[in-house]
């Protein structure tokens, strides 16, 4: 009986000492500085083009799992991991699409994963969502784009665009019975309307951003205007939209009123070619960048669609691509690639 109840005083003591431990780590850690700025360090200096040629593209760094963002765990959290052990992590299994909004939370559709992962790269947190309501959930989410801090998803199987608040939350879905296959979306923010392109369908519908239909941009063709498997959109700061006409193997451009501008690209291996262009983003100077599903790398362009240099080849290691799909630059010009097949995301950022 005396040594049961000295076994017992023993676990208390344990356990007020790592309460004491945990308490006094949380302090440390709040004695850091600038613990919730955006830092992504790369592993390896890798750059674009190479020396001697002044770099123009610079790799900062990746992002796949949970344990990425190097949190900091408060005391009552290492006390929970201690006692009940660590839960699972957040693991990106086929990133599709990838945003970032003005606070630094990083949204990533996953295809096979039929979720949403959430990186606060700021204040080092992680969620993901994936539930509509008590009957359904997301299926196959594809392509995304924030608007008014809501968080429009497109699910290919389920046909429809589901929009969520930041925290997860569904809101309303719209699109259903007009989809056959849709797979990208962007936002018009000077229009107020969303664009949302529809690969089985080969054609752009255009949405109020309330989910109400307003037109169809194209139809299946090889011609100005008309489209053969469009994938990814984006829309640049002067309203232009930007199409990845993937069997066609070009990008078309759109005025704001819906106009065809101008397109680029042939079916080859040169430079400048595409294999099977992907996600298009620009930045803030105008330039034009691609992902390449075949080439594994990311193309970039001038207005005029004259190739001004590419990163990235086939492999596994940073500043490398296995099935590039989407793509997002930032105000900052930090460009963020889904890179598929590698189950992460790689950040870099154009050197001005």
């Amino acid at each position: 009986m005396a040594a049961k109840k000295r076994k017992s005083q023993e676990i208390l003591v344990f356990m007020l000492l790592c309460i004491w431990s945990l308490m006094l780590l949380s302090f440390c850690n709040g004695c850091e500085s600038n613990r919730n700025e955006l830092s992504l360090r790369p592993d390896v200096p890798l750059a674009w083009p190479a020396p001697p040629e002044k770099s123009r593209i610079r790799y900062l760094g990746v992002i796949s799992t949970e344990a990425d963002l190097k949190a900091k765990a408060s005391w009552t959290q290492g006390l929970g991991e201690l006692i009940f052990g660590k839960g699972k992590i957040g693991v990106l299994v086929a990133p599709s699409a990838v945003a970032i909004d003005q606070s630094d939370k990083l949204f990533v559709t996953d295809s096979a994963g039929a979720a949403v992962h959430v990186f606060d790269l700021n204040k080092r947190t992680y969620k993901q969502f994936d539930t509509l309501d008590s009957h359904e959930k997301l299926l196959k989410p594809v392509g995304l784009t924030i608007i008014d801090n809501r968080i429009y998803v497109v699910d290919s199987i389920l046909h429809k665009i589901c929009v969520f608040d930041t925290k997860g939350k569904f809101i309303f879905s719209f699109g259903g019975e007009r989809f056959v296959r849709p797979s990208g979306i962007a936002y018009s923010q000077e229009d107020e309307i969303v664009y949302v392109a529809d690969t089985a369908g080969h054609t752009i519908y255009v949405f109020t951003k309330g989910g109400k239909f307003i037109e169809q941009i194209g139809s299946r063709g090889m011609g100005a205007g008309m489209f053969n498997f469009p994938t990814h959109l984006w829309v640049d700061k002067s309203g232009r939209l930007y199409v990845s006409d993937t069997l066609n193997y070009r990008i078309q451009v759109f005025s704001r009123e819906h106009r065809f501008l101008t397109m680029f690209g042939l079916q080859g291996d040169r430079p400048g070619n595409f294999a099977h262009p992907c996600g298009v983003a620009t930045d803030g100077f105008g330039n034009i960048y691609v992902t390449d599903r075949q080439f594994e790398n990311v193309q970039v362009f001038d207005q005029q669609g004259r190739v001004l240099l590419a990163f990235g080849q086939e492999g596994t290691q940073a500043g490398q691509f296995w099935l590039p799909a989407g793509i997002f630059i930032d105000n900052r010009n930090r460009i963020y690639v889904a890179d598929s097949f590698n189950k992460r995301i790689q950040v870099f950022e154009l050197v001005e």
